[in-house]
Order: C-alpha cells, then sequence, then structure tokens
C-alpha cells in the first residue's frame, strides 16, 4: 500500500501529495534542542576526576559533539562520552596538563546538540587547581595512601591533611620499600575538602523611604567563606559605629542600623564585604521624607467686608512632592473665578473674589506628601471690614529731609488706627506726627536719617475686621569709592586701563575728565564702561598727548565724588 495513502477508484490524484503533506505535518511538531541546564565551570584537582553535564529539551534523537578548545572530542579511556536520555554527560579521568592546557591550567569545553529542527550549544571552563599557589592556597586536601601486604591481604589506611599547596605524592618513598615490606598494591588518593569562597550578597537591601526622627535598619543576607569583614559608607564616607549607627554582622546576615535620622542623612548607602580571597559591594537608596508642616498657619478668624476679595495664605514646610487642597465646610473647593489656589515656594494661598454672606464659613488648608498629610482652619465671617483704598507707594528718601507716608480708607468708620516700623507701634513724637482724621491717615517723618530706613505698616480697625498696607522707606546713600584710580606710566602706543570701584544708591553716573577741563568721550582710541559698580577708561593705543592728569567723577541724587591719577607716556 503507498505511503500516501489508499486510492479510490476512480481518483484522479497520485498519493504523492498525501506524502508530502504527512512529511510536513510531522515536521511541525519537531522541536529544536534548547539547553534547560547549561554546564556549569568546574574546578578539579591534578589526578582526580571531572564531569561536566548537561540537559537539553527539544525532540529526539539527537546528535551530540564535545569539544575542547573548539576541537571536537571523542569518546575513549581518558574521555567518557556518554547520553541518557535528553542529559549528556563528559567524564575526564585523571586530568592532567593535556585536560586543561600547560599554561593557563584552563580549557573551554563545549557540547553541541542538534536535530532535524535546529540545534544549541552551551560551554564551561574546566580548572585544574594545584599549580597556581594564590588559586589553591586555601585548599585543604585529604591524602588517603592505602597498602596491601602481599602474604596477608591486609590493608593499611595512611591518612593526611594539608593545604594543596603543599601536595608532595608519598608513592614514591612508599613503593621504594615495598619488596621489603611486603606491599603488593599501593594506591594513592587526594580529595580537596574546603574551597573558600569569596563573598557576595545573597539578598541586598533594600531601599527605603522613612520619616524624621526614624530608626532605619538595612540588611543584607552574605554568600561566601567567613569570616566576613562588613564596612559601610555614605556617598563616599565611611560609617563608624557610634551614637548615630550600628554597623553589625550575625552569622551570615550584615546590617546598618541608623538612629534618629533626618533629612540630611538621605543619600546613597554602600556595603563593602571582604574575606580572604576577594570583596563585593552593593549600593542602596536612603530618602527620609519630612511629612508636612505648617510654618505659618492660617490666622485664626477673618472678617471681609460683602464683595470684596480676601486672601488666605500660609506656609508649608516638608518634603517633595507637596500637594495642597482647599476646603470649606468640608467641601473641596474647585478652581473657578471667585476662587483661585495656588502653591509656590511652600506658600499656598487661597484667594477669594466678590464673597457674599453665603461664602462664610470653615475654611481648611490640607498638605499631604508621601510622608503624611497635616492640616490648619480659620473661620471666615463676610461683613464689612476697613479697606485702604490708597496706600502709600515705596519711598526714597534723602538724608535730613522730610518726608510723609499717606493712606485713604473705605469702609464703615470710626477706624483705630494704629502706625508700625519694623513691626513696633509709631506714636507722635519728635520724630513722627502721626494723624488720623475720618477717611485719612497719615504718618509724617521728620529730619530723615539711617534709623528711620525700613518697614512702615498702616493698620486700620472697626468692630467688624480690619486692614493692613505696606510702605518700605530706603535712604538714597552718595556714592563712594571702594577703590581709587591709580598712576599709571606706560611707553608710547602700550595701552593703558584706569579702572575704579563705585557704591552708593542707583542710578549712578560717571563722567571722566584729562587735566580738569577735557570731558572724555569714547573714540576709536577710546573705551568708557560701567559694569556691575566698576569705572572703566581704556585707551587702546596711547600717544604723548595721552599724558596728563585723569578724574573719575561719580555722582547721584544724594551726591557727588570725584578721584584723579596721572598718566605718564615715555617716548621711544
Amino acid at each position: 500500500m503507498p505511503c500516501g495513502g489508499v486510492m479510490e477508484r476512480g481518483d484522479l490524484f497520485s498519493p504523492y501529495p498525501l506524502r508530502l503533506l504527512s512529511t510536513l505535518s510531522l515536521f511541525l511538531f519537531i522541536e529544536p534542542p534548547t539547553f534547560v541546564r547549561e554546564l556549569r565551570p568546574t574546578e578539579v584537582v591534578k589526578g582526580m576526576e571531572a564531569t561536566l553535564e548537561c540537559e537539553v529539551t527539544g525532540t529526539p534523537p539527537f546528535e551530540v559533539k564535545w569539544l575542547k578548545n573548539n576541537k571536537e572530542m571523542f569518546s575513549s579511556k581518558k574521555y567518557a562520552i556518554s547520553t541518557k536520555e535528553s542529559v549528556f554527560t563528559l567524564n575526564v579521568t585523571n586530568c592532567d596538563v593535556s585536560d586543561v592546557g600547560e599554561y593557563q591550567y584552563t580549557a573551554n569545553y563545549t557540547c553541541n546538540v542538534s536535530n532535524v529542527a535546529g540545534s544549541d550549544s552551551c560551554s564551561a571552563v574546566l580548572t585544574m587547581l594545584g599549580k597556581d599557589p594564590k588559586s589553591s592556597a586555601n585548599i585543604t586536601v585529604l591524602h588517603l595512601l592505602i597498602l596491601t601486604l602481599k602474604s596477608y591481604c591486609l590493608h593499611f589506611l595512611i591518612v593526611s591533611l594539608y593545604p594543596l599547596k603543599f601536595t608532595v605524592s608519598l608513592l614514591p618513598s612508599v613503593t621504594h620499600f615495598s619488596s621489603f615490606l611486603g606491599i603488593s598494591v599501593v594506591t594513592e588518593y587526594f580529595f580537596p575538602l574546603k574551597n573558600t569562597e569569596p563573598p557576595s550578597f545573597l539578598v541586598k537591601p533594600e531601599s527605603q523611604q522613612v520619616i524624621p526622627d526614624s530608626t532605619v535598619e538595612f540588611k543584607t543576607t552574605l554568600k561566601g567563606t567567613p569570616p566576613f569583614t562588613v564596612k559601610w559608607f555614605k556617598e563616599d564616607l565611611e560609617l563608624v559605629s557610634g551614637p548615630t549607627c550600628f554597623i553589625g554582622i550575625e552569622g551570615s546576615t550584615g546590617f546598618l542600623t541608623l538612629y534618629s535620622v533626618d533629612t540630611s542623612r538621605s543619600g546613597h548607602y554602600t556595603c563593602h564585604i571582604s574575606n580572604d580571597v576577594g570583596s563585593d559591594s552593593c549600593t542602596t537608596t536612603l530618602m527620609v521624607t519630612e511629612p508636612p508642616k505648617f510654618a505659618k498657619k492660617l490666622e485664626a478668624a477673618k472678617v471681609v467686608k460683602q464683595g470684596d476679595s480676601a486672601r488666605l495664605e500660609c506656609k508649608v514646610s516638608g518634603s517633595p512632592e507637596m500637594k495642597v487642597v482647599w476646603f470649606r465646610n468640608d467641601h473641596e473647593i474647585v478652581a473657578s473665578e471667585k476662587f483661585r489656589t495656588s502653591f509656590i515656594d511652600s506658600v499656598a494661598v487661597l484667594e477669594m473674589n466678590h464673597l457674599s454672606t453665603e461664602e462664610s464659613g470653615d475654611y481648611i488648608c490640607e498638605a499631604h506628601n508621601p510622608a503624611g498629610k497635616a492640616s490648619c482652619s480659620t473661620k471666615v465671617t463676610v461683613k464689612e471690614p476697613p479697606v485702604f483704598s490708597r496706600k502709600p507707594s515705596p519711598v526714597d528718601m534723602l538724608k535730613g529731609t522730610e518726608v510723609s507716608l499717606e493712606c485713604e480708607i473705605s469702609g464703615t468708620p470710626p477706624f483705630d488706627v494704629t502706625w508700625y516700623k519694623d513691626r513696633r507701634q509709631i506714636r507722635s513724637s519728635k520724630k513722627y506726627k502721626v494723624t488720623a482724621k475720618n477717611y485719612h491717615t497719615s504718618v509724617h517723618i521728620l529730619n530723615v536719617e539711617a534709623a528711620d530706613v525700613g518697614e512702615y505698616q498702616c493698620k486700620a480697625q472697626n468692630d467688624v475686621g480690619s486692614d493692613t498696607c505696606f510702605c518700605i522707606v530706603k535712604l538714597k546713600e552718595p556714592p563712594k569709592f571702594l577703590t581709587k584710580i591709580n598712576s599709571v606710566t606706560v611707553v608710547v602706543g602700550e595701552p593703558v586701563e584706569l579702572q575704579a570701584r563705585v557704591e552708593g544708591s542707583q542710578p549712578i553716573s560717571v563722567q571722566w575728565l584729562k587735566d580738569k577741563e577735557e570731558v572724555i568721550r569714547e573714540s576709536e582710541n577710546t573705551r568708557i564702561t560701567f559694569v556691575e559698580n566698576i569705572a572703566t577708561l581704556q585707551l587702546t593705543s596711547t600717544e604723548t598727548s595721552s599724558a596728563g592728569k585723569y578724574i573719575c567723577q561719580i555722582r547721584n541724587d544724594a551726591g557727588s565724588r570725584e578721584c584723579m591719577a596721572t598718566l605718564t607716556v615715555l617716548g621711544w
């Protein structure tokens, strides 16, 4: 019967398409080999056996090739190659230099597995110990020497322990006396008992985010051969156990405890571990987030004129990201033309426009960040308090003159008006004259001097509220020289620069003169600048006519000053 199937009478088709279809269907279910367990790097003592093993998934049958340093290997007395289902094994017996290389004592072994659908390969390094003192200094060898007597068939076991780097076979000395002792068989074995493993991290410390005054503990689980040396660093600074922190290790767990942390303890912390044969390190992060705290709370109560605007303001400290929400009578305030909110430079502001009695109530500012939340509140009553309709403008005064700060108040009189300078109340005296009549109030400052500079505040209040305005008063200072121009001697054709540093109330004007009469102006050879209170005169190329006395004059509304220097020009 054809492989393609049975042909019915009258069929006009060949069985070969059916055979092709069957073959294609078969190939659809063949899975290429994939390593689920790869070869692992292996260390072996000279004279002992090494086993390399790997495992694949896929559709058998598989074709397996073993290679050493990219050269194909075949099963022999030296190399035993075996396959059990999908597990492939290479046993290297009586390992010597030929198995690893005469100079490096390492060799790369590769297992290549293939089927009709594809192939895969994996490699590992085989290292022979005992040749490099550094690599074998920490390996202890169990040395078994078995002697069999000819006549009695008795076995004597000689056991010795010593570091591998001192391994010396006892076999030659024993066989030398084998005839005399009646020894028929001498067998010698070496077994590595201990291999010091460099440290590494099984579990690394996790990054943490905490609030101030918390106690923080970073823990890490170590792998390797103890004893370990553990050091902790914050950025590049090594930490030492003391009042603020404690560093310890219990078994395979290393830890760092930080006490009563604050925001300055935020940063990167590095754990460094080491033992006799190596070291490792890892880094974690601590973020100390300060919960919101109101540095400036809302005032306890506020009375506002009906139809007027009001501003609620508070200052919040704490870590970002900070979010501020406002509530009125436990209902969140949504931004609109009537209510405008802002949060800039830690200052939370609620501005209310065209208030009516319906807007009276308890107003709450709530601030929250990932570390917590805080709130403060005020009671707003909408009435008709006094409002300053005209406020004093900032004033720049000349010493010895007089100045008046005046305000106009709207609202319901009578008003209780109080003036302040730098938050201290001002009363009428020889220095100040304070007046308040109807809707007008002023303070008159006599014989202005430096002590009068500051912030002036006028507060007006009645039975239903108050209002305040501010004014900054400054004193104009005449200009003066911090450094004066210096006399200079140059040779004809050389450049020269005269420079002076000044201070005083702005604006300050600068003028340069030569020989007290000639006003110096900019030209191709002359450049004049006044930048950041530094007056400069530059001559690109001096001439004999450039010699003379140069004067720098400075002035402002408060006065003027001048300084002089001599320019000497020498001929060729």
